[in-house]
């Protein structure tokens, strides 16, 4: 239809690692947003960043719009070590829906996300995506770190609850 936006998860690739540094600013491992982390061009390397974009359907070009890094361990444990949106603020809908894609399509067994304690706004994303829940915590100086864990059965019984409506 013309003038709708279409939005898609792609792959990165090593020519969009200049576009996510220099669009998104605060990321899940850097709350503050003032590193940077080097790796984004090997996990493009290694399939192990996935993009969310939008095409503008008036000029026809391709717009960054988040991003989540991740690693599948050989137990079968999707491990996600970065995520971002554009601009100075996460996107919580965004975040939500990139990991929502890699839970959907790589089917873990389980995964797992760190958090740093002090960076509320990601607490929040990652306990509000059904079938994460905190599980722990550890000390990585100089920060305490929060540990999320997600499941199968604990994401089936929360969109179960959620699913359900009230008896007629």
């Amino acid at each position: 239809m013309e003038g709708e936006v279409g939005y898609e998860f792609v792959p990165a690739t090593p020519a969009d690692v200049a576009a996510l540094r220099s669009q998104i600013r605060v990321t899940l491992s850097h709350p503050e947003g003032r590193a940077r982390r080097e790796g984004y061009r090997a996990a493009a390397e290694r399939g192990e960043l996935l993009l969310l974009v939008h095409t503008d359907p008036r000029d026809h070009t391709r717009h960054l719009d988040g991003f989540v890094e991740w690693h599948m361990r050989v137990d079968d444990v999707l491990v996600v070590r970065d995520a971002g949106s554009v601009g100075d603020v996460p996107r919580p809908a965004i975040i939500k829906h990139l990991i929502g894609e890699l839970l959907r399509s790589l089917a873990p067994a389980a995964a797992v996300v760190k958090v740093r304690r002090d960076a509320t706004v990601w607490n929040e994303i990652i306990g509000s995506i059904p079938g994460f829940e905190l599980v722990g915590e550890e000390y990585r100086r100089p920060h305490w770190i929060n540990v999320w864990e997600w499941s199968r059965e604990r994401a089936a019984r929360a969109g179960g609850r959620r699913r359900r409506g009230p008896r007629r």
